[in-house]
Protein backbone atom coordinates (compact mmCIF):
# COMPACT_ATOMS: atom_id res chain seq x y z
CA UNK A 1 0.00 0.00 0.00
CA UNK A 2 1.38 3.30 -1.09
CA UNK A 3 1.78 6.27 1.33
CA UNK A 4 1.40 9.91 1.81
CA UNK A 5 4.59 11.83 1.61
CA UNK A 6 5.37 13.42 4.40
CA UNK A 7 2.32 12.68 6.14
CA UNK A 8 0.95 9.48 7.43
CA UNK A 9 3.43 6.82 7.24
CA UNK A 10 3.03 3.18 7.01
CA UNK A 11 4.66 0.95 10.09
CA UNK A 12 8.08 1.04 9.57
CA UNK A 13 8.52 -3.26 9.04
CA UNK A 14 6.78 -3.63 6.00
CA UNK A 15 7.47 -7.25 6.33
CA UNK A 16 4.77 -7.54 9.29
CA UNK A 17 1.85 -5.30 7.52
CA UNK A 18 -0.26 -8.72 7.82
CA UNK A 19 0.31 -8.31 11.42
CA UNK A 20 -1.37 -4.70 11.57
CA UNK A 21 -5.09 -3.32 10.45
CA UNK A 22 -5.05 0.33 9.67
CA UNK A 23 -7.63 2.13 11.12
CA UNK A 24 -9.83 4.21 8.78
CA UNK A 25 -8.30 7.25 9.48
CA UNK A 26 -4.65 6.22 8.68
CA UNK A 27 -6.00 4.36 6.02
CA UNK A 28 -7.89 7.34 4.38
CA UNK A 29 -4.83 10.32 5.01
CA UNK A 30 -2.43 7.51 3.75
CA UNK A 31 -4.09 6.07 0.14
CA UNK A 32 -6.40 8.57 -0.51
CA UNK A 33 -3.92 11.80 -1.81
CA UNK A 34 -5.40 13.59 -4.74
CA UNK A 35 -1.77 13.96 -6.13
CA UNK A 36 -1.24 9.37 -5.96
CA UNK A 37 -3.43 9.30 -9.79
CA UNK A 38 -0.92 11.52 -11.04
CA UNK A 39 1.98 9.00 -10.55
CA UNK A 40 0.02 5.54 -10.28
CA UNK A 41 -2.97 5.57 -12.42
CA UNK A 42 -5.13 2.56 -11.57
CA UNK A 43 -7.52 3.41 -14.94
CA UNK A 44 -4.44 3.32 -16.81
CA UNK A 45 -3.67 -0.34 -15.14
CA UNK A 46 -6.24 -1.52 -15.50
CA UNK A 47 -6.37 -0.79 -18.95
CA UNK A 48 -2.76 -2.69 -19.44
CA UNK A 49 -3.53 -5.81 -17.90
CA UNK A 50 -7.11 -5.80 -20.30
CA UNK A 51 -9.65 -5.66 -17.93
CA UNK A 52 -13.14 -6.10 -19.84
CA UNK A 53 -16.76 -5.71 -19.10
CA UNK A 54 -18.05 -8.78 -17.25
CA UNK A 55 -14.66 -10.20 -15.75
CA UNK A 56 -14.18 -10.58 -11.94
CA UNK A 57 -11.88 -9.10 -9.94
CA UNK A 58 -10.23 -9.27 -6.45
CA UNK A 59 -8.21 -6.75 -4.79
CA UNK A 60 -6.67 -7.96 -2.26
CA UNK A 61 -5.76 -5.28 0.17
CA UNK A 62 -8.12 -2.95 -1.18
CA UNK A 63 -7.47 -0.41 1.55
CA UNK A 64 -10.05 2.58 0.65
CA UNK A 65 -10.68 1.40 -2.92
CA UNK A 66 -8.13 2.93 -4.84
CA UNK A 67 -8.30 0.05 -7.70
CA UNK A 68 -11.30 -1.39 -6.80
CA UNK A 69 -14.11 1.09 -7.90
CA UNK A 70 -11.88 2.19 -11.09
CA UNK A 71 -12.39 -2.03 -11.82
CA UNK A 72 -16.08 -1.71 -10.67
CA UNK A 73 -16.08 0.71 -13.71
CA UNK A 74 -14.26 -0.92 -16.28
CA UNK A 75 -15.88 -4.39 -15.82
CA UNK A 76 -20.03 -3.10 -15.47
CA UNK A 77 -22.77 -4.23 -13.78
CA UNK A 78 -22.53 -7.53 -15.46
CA UNK A 79 -19.06 -7.98 -13.73
CA UNK A 80 -18.20 -8.33 -10.07
CA UNK A 81 -15.15 -7.05 -8.12
CA UNK A 82 -14.24 -8.25 -4.33
CA UNK A 83 -12.18 -5.87 -1.89
CA UNK A 84 -11.01 -8.15 -0.04
CA UNK A 85 -9.01 -6.30 3.41
CA UNK A 86 -8.43 -7.09 6.97
CA UNK A 87 -9.45 -3.86 8.14
CA UNK A 88 -13.25 -4.30 9.42
CA UNK A 89 -13.34 -0.31 9.27
CA UNK A 90 -11.84 -0.23 5.67
CA UNK A 91 -14.60 -2.88 4.60
CA UNK A 92 -17.14 -0.59 6.33
CA UNK A 93 -15.72 2.08 4.14
CA UNK A 94 -15.93 0.10 0.91
CA UNK A 95 -19.37 -0.86 1.05
CA UNK A 96 -20.50 2.75 2.07
CA UNK A 97 -18.03 4.30 -1.32
CA UNK A 98 -20.00 1.54 -3.20
CA UNK A 99 -23.46 2.20 -2.17
CA UNK A 100 -22.77 5.74 -2.37
CA UNK A 101 -21.78 5.45 -6.28
CA UNK A 102 -24.54 3.12 -6.86
CA UNK A 103 -21.82 0.25 -7.47
CA UNK A 104 -23.93 -3.00 -7.21
CA UNK A 105 -20.91 -5.28 -8.61
CA UNK A 106 -18.84 -4.44 -5.34
CA UNK A 107 -18.24 -6.72 -2.39
CA UNK A 108 -16.51 -5.65 0.17
CA UNK A 109 -14.89 -8.88 1.80
CA UNK A 110 -13.29 -9.20 5.52
CA UNK A 111 -10.51 -11.73 5.64
CA UNK A 112 -7.82 -13.39 7.82
CA UNK A 113 -4.17 -13.75 6.72
CA UNK A 114 -4.93 -17.36 6.26
CA UNK A 115 -8.11 -17.09 5.02
CA UNK A 116 -10.12 -14.99 1.98
CA UNK A 117 -13.40 -16.14 2.49
CA UNK A 118 -14.10 -16.37 -0.99
CA UNK A 119 -14.55 -19.69 -3.53
CA UNK A 120 -12.04 -21.18 -5.73
CA UNK A 121 -11.29 -20.17 -8.60
CA UNK A 122 -13.88 -17.65 -9.38
CA UNK A 123 -11.27 -14.35 -10.78
CA UNK A 124 -9.94 -13.27 -14.01
CA UNK A 125 -7.87 -10.93 -12.48
CA UNK A 126 -6.09 -11.01 -8.67
CA UNK A 127 -4.65 -8.01 -7.75
CA UNK A 128 -1.83 -7.39 -5.27
CA UNK A 129 -1.04 -3.55 -5.28
CA UNK A 130 1.97 -2.65 -3.19
CA UNK A 131 1.86 -5.41 -0.78
CA UNK A 132 3.44 -8.41 -1.77
CA UNK A 133 6.62 -7.72 0.27
CA UNK A 134 4.38 -7.53 3.32
CA UNK A 135 2.25 -10.68 2.89
CA UNK A 136 2.96 -14.13 4.35
CA UNK A 137 3.00 -17.32 2.52
CA UNK A 138 -1.00 -18.01 3.53
CA UNK A 139 -2.28 -14.66 1.68
CA UNK A 140 -0.57 -15.06 -1.65
CA UNK A 141 -1.66 -18.54 -1.33
CA UNK A 142 -5.19 -17.55 -0.80
CA UNK A 143 -5.13 -15.11 -3.83
CA UNK A 144 -3.58 -17.84 -6.27
CA UNK A 145 -6.28 -20.29 -5.12
CA UNK A 146 -9.02 -17.61 -6.61
CA UNK A 147 -7.24 -17.53 -10.11
CA UNK A 148 -9.53 -19.31 -12.67
CA UNK A 149 -7.18 -21.56 -14.93
CA UNK A 150 -5.75 -18.54 -17.59
CA UNK A 151 -6.47 -15.96 -15.00
CA UNK A 152 -3.55 -13.59 -14.34
CA UNK A 153 -2.50 -12.31 -11.05
CA UNK A 154 -1.17 -8.11 -11.16
CA UNK A 155 1.47 -7.08 -9.16
CA UNK A 156 2.01 -4.29 -8.74
CA UNK A 157 4.88 -2.66 -6.51
CA UNK A 158 7.71 -0.68 -5.33
CA UNK A 159 11.16 0.09 -7.07
CA UNK A 160 14.16 -0.88 -5.28
CA UNK A 161 15.24 2.80 -6.47
CA UNK A 162 13.90 5.68 -8.12
CA UNK A 163 15.96 8.60 -9.37
CA UNK A 164 13.85 11.88 -7.93
CA UNK A 165 12.38 12.35 -4.37
CA UNK A 166 8.88 10.32 -4.24
CA UNK A 167 6.23 9.25 -2.04
CA UNK A 168 6.79 7.02 1.08
CA UNK A 169 7.05 3.72 0.14
CA UNK A 170 8.85 0.06 2.43
CA UNK A 171 12.42 0.99 2.73
CA UNK A 172 14.21 -0.09 -0.23
CA UNK A 173 15.62 -3.43 1.66
CA UNK A 174 12.18 -4.33 1.92
CA UNK A 175 10.98 -3.77 -1.74
CA UNK A 176 11.48 -6.53 -4.10
CA UNK A 177 12.43 -6.16 -7.62
CA UNK A 178 10.56 -7.30 -10.70
CA UNK A 179 12.82 -11.02 -10.77
CA UNK A 180 12.13 -11.10 -7.45
CA UNK A 181 8.26 -10.65 -7.31
CA UNK A 182 7.83 -13.44 -10.28
CA UNK A 183 10.52 -15.29 -8.27
CA UNK A 184 7.96 -15.66 -5.28
CA UNK A 185 4.79 -16.16 -7.64
CA UNK A 186 6.52 -19.08 -8.95
CA UNK A 187 6.40 -21.00 -6.03
CA UNK A 188 2.94 -21.02 -6.39
CA UNK A 189 2.73 -22.22 -9.94
CA UNK A 190 1.85 -19.28 -12.03
CA UNK A 191 3.66 -18.04 -15.10
CA UNK A 192 5.49 -15.32 -16.00
CA UNK A 193 3.63 -13.28 -18.46
CA UNK A 194 4.88 -9.99 -18.85
CA UNK A 195 6.55 -6.97 -16.58
CA UNK A 196 7.94 -3.34 -16.89
CA UNK A 197 7.74 0.33 -15.32
CA UNK A 198 4.23 1.42 -13.61
CA UNK A 199 5.14 5.32 -13.64
CA UNK A 200 8.14 6.68 -12.12
CA UNK A 201 8.32 4.56 -8.42
CA UNK A 202 6.26 1.24 -9.69
CA UNK A 203 6.67 -1.58 -11.80
CA UNK A 204 4.00 -4.08 -12.58
CA UNK A 205 4.87 -8.40 -12.95
CA UNK A 206 1.84 -9.76 -14.66
CA UNK A 207 1.69 -13.56 -13.68
CA UNK A 208 -1.04 -16.33 -15.33
CA UNK A 209 -2.71 -19.45 -13.55
CA UNK A 210 -1.98 -22.41 -16.32
CA UNK A 211 -4.44 -24.68 -16.72
CA UNK A 212 -3.23 -27.00 -14.26
CA UNK A 213 -2.01 -25.13 -11.27
CA UNK A 214 1.58 -26.58 -10.13
CA UNK A 215 2.33 -26.87 -6.32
Amino acid sequence: MAARSGRARLPPDHRGMHEAVWSRHHAIAALDDPARPGWEDPRALWRRVGLAPGMTVVDVGAGTGFYTFPAAERTGPGGRVFAVDRSRALVALVRARARARHLANVVAVGSRPDRIPLRGEIADRVLLANVLHGLPPSTIAEAVRLLRPGGQLIDVDWKRSFRRPGPDGPPVAHRLSPAAARAVLQRYGLAPVRSGPFGPYLYVVVMERPARLRR
